[in-house]
């Protein structure tokens, strides 16, 4: 994959923690955080969106650092405060790894929801060009330092390459996590603009790095990995979590799956189509099924607020292992038991094989 995704929703499971266990199975989640702020074996920075990468591709994101580019409020803060920038440097700077709330003069938070206030604002400004790093995370709060002293000397010291050159990588990268995708699909994995992505996948295919290929029904060419071609069938049973690579590109899995798909977290209650945070379930090679999820640690339950079936697909055989992956994901979770609500069409089978 070559990133994981970071989501502040705990609805169910922050979203960081749920690849592996979609590929993998049960693991300790605190691994994570060991690989990524004690070992230092991952960083955070803007990749898809706010993501881990392993730490040996820092430099590949330095280039996209330096051309970080101030947003409104940054610049409305640069007006009106500019002795505020260079105090929280200053400060971060003298005492270390800081939360953004613990700078002098931080300020309130403007807005609802996740407004910024002045300390965020600075934090994420430093954060964006790379002059911060993310040291570590408490109750998911991320504590800033000064770059050098998060990222290992060799990483932040080492080759430097330009623009084009992390483009050229990204997209060789985003060939391998795909397996197969157009120009487009390849370009959204790390951000790259389409017209920027299109004569640097024509050097990769010149490299022999990516193969064209065509698909049946598909309007235009696609890329895979020229390493990476197999046509063994996959085997898959897991949930995805709704930033799950696999499922970033709602184009693509349409293509695919002829799977639509929309998070609606920010839809009205009344006005949702299937609930909340919604997990795609991955069965063989289809994409058969969807649940609404909610993890109620007080209850020590997992409830299955909604439940779906896709058109075509034998109920009771997608019910039974959609039972046995929630049991398996429950347990993972440290809950004691999964219980089906009434919402969906395949709820009265699954509630049937939870029984079982």
């Amino acid at each position: 994959m070559g990133v994981l995704q970071i989501d502040s929703v705990n609805v169910c499971v922050r979203t960081h923690y749920m690849p592996m266990f979609s590929r993998l199975g049960s693991y300790d989640q605190g691994l994570l955080e060991e690989l990524a702020y004690d070992d230092k074996d991952l960083f955070e920075t803007w990749a898809h969106e706010a993501c881990f990468v392993p730490i040996e591709d820092h430099a590949w994101f330095r280039p996209r650092m330096a051309e970080f580019r101030p947003w409104k409020r940054i610049q409305q803060l640069t007006e009106e405060n500019p002795e505020f920038l260079e105090s929280a440097y200053e400060q971060v700077i003298a005492n270390g790894p800081m939360t953004a709330s613990e700078l002098d003069g931080a300020g309130k938070r403007q807005g609802p929801w996740w407004g910024y206030n002045h300390g965020k604002i600075a934090m994420e400004w430093f954060f964006g060009r790379g002059d911060f790093s993310v040291a570590t995370r408490k109750n998911f709060t991320r504590y800033y330092d000064i770059s050098e002293r998060v990222i290992p000397e060799q990483h932040f010291n080492g080759f430097a390459p330009t623009i084009d050159d992390s483009r050229y990588e990204w997209l060789k990268k985003a060939s391998i996590a795909h397996g197969v995708g157009t120009a487009p699909d390849l370009a959204d994995y790390f951000r790259v603009k389409n017209p920027v992505a299109r004569p640097i996948l024509d050097r990769l295919v010149a490299d022999r790095e990516v193969q064209i290929a065509s698909v049946e029904g598909w309007n235009e060419p696609a890329y895979v990995p020229s390493k990476l071609m197999s046509a063994e069938p996959v085997k898959g049973r897991t949930l995805l979590t709704p930033f799950d690579p696999l499922v970033w590109n709602r184009d693509r899995i349409k293509r695919i799956f002829d799977f639509d798909y929309k998070i609606e977290i920010y839809v009205p209650e009344k006005k949702r189509k299937y609930g909340y945070y919604v997990y795609p379930f991955l069965l063989g090679e289809d994409l058969v099924g969807r649940v609404d999820l909610k993890a109620e640690r007080d209850k020590s339950v997992l409830r299955v607020k909604g439940a779906f079936v896709e058109e075509g697909f034998d109920h009771e055989y997608v019910a039974e292992n959609l039972a046995d992956e929630l049991k398996l994901m429950a347990g993972w979770l440290g809950l004691k038991r999964v219980v089906a609500g009434r919402r969906g069409n395949l709820v009265g089978e699954l509630r049937t094989a939870l029984k079982r």
